[in-house]
Parts: C-alpha cells; structure tokens; sequence
C-alpha cells in the first residue's frame, strides 16, 4: 500500500513535516485541468 500527498514545493515547513514522518520526494509530475461540471439538474414540478 502506498499514500501520495501533494504539498505546494513552496511550503518547505509541511514537506519537513512530513519527511521527518518517512515520507519523501519522488520526482513525479502531477497534471490536472479544471473542468466546468456539465450535469443538468432539472427543476422539480410543482
């Protein structure tokens, strides 16, 4: 079993954190893109 947590790399106190925990720094890359939801919810019918 693994855990991956994503911190900001600017955020040097949380990735001390978690290091001092057994966690490292694994040289991945993380994507993501934010999308606009497209689900329709129809009103109810009175």
């Amino acid at each position: 079993m693994k855990i991956n947590l994503q911190i900001v790399s600017s955020n040097e106190s949380v990735k001390t954190f978690y290091e001092s925990l057994g966690y490292s720094t694994e040289p991945d890359i993380s994507m993501g893109k934010k999308v606009e939801p497209n689900i329709v919810i129809p009103e109810k019918k009175s």
